[in-house]
């Protein structure tokens, strides 16, 4: 338990005071929307099958424009050891507006499950997607489950996302 506190800390420290991550735009999807099945299923472990994490990043038919980031960046990893570690978020927009109706972001190394336990969702649907906008400005924070931890509910993540 106080190797996981200290390993805890750390990955805090690094990214209080570490880099800033740039989330680059990997793709863009018009008609497109967020397959909600699969983030639903992030509190199962059947996720973890068959790439099942990254294929929730996959948009499906729909109305919107959807975009897809990755973030790398280096931190330590459970066993203490740095390593390079992969934020996947994907936003849902509206193609009139620009406003971020919705989205999610996972750190797809992440090690402990259930996947649901490090599952972020935007909560504020009044911001406009824009070139280097501010992660935090999104607002996100943990989805409702079980295994909610108090202390980590909002993503205060020092990134901007990059779409040109």
């Amino acid at each position: 338990m106080h190797k996981l506190i200290i390993i805890i800390f750390t990955l805090i420290y690094n990214l209080t005071f570490g880099q800033e991550k740039v989330y680059k735009l990997i793709s863009k999807t018009e008609n497109g929307d967020i397959n909600y099945e699969s983030f639903n299923s992030f509190g199962n472990f059947e996720i973890y099958k068959n790439d099942g994490v990254k294929k929730a990043f996959e948009p499906i038919k729909g109305n919107f424009n959807l975009y897809f980031f990755i973030a790398e960046f280096k931190g330590a990893s459970f066993d203490g050891n740095r390593k390079t570690f992969h934020d996947y978020l994907i936003l849902k927009v509206n193609p009139k507006s620009e406003l971020i109706i919705d989205g999610f972001q996972y750190t797809l190394e992440w090690a402990e499950p259930p996947a649901i336990s490090d599952l972020y969702r935007v909560t504020d649907k009044n911001q406009k997607l824009t070139d280097g906008i501010s992660l935090d400005l999104v607002k996100m924070e943990l989805v409702e489950s079980d295994y909610r931890i108090d202390w980590k509910i909002k993503l205060r993540d020092k990134g901007k996302l990059k779409i040109e």
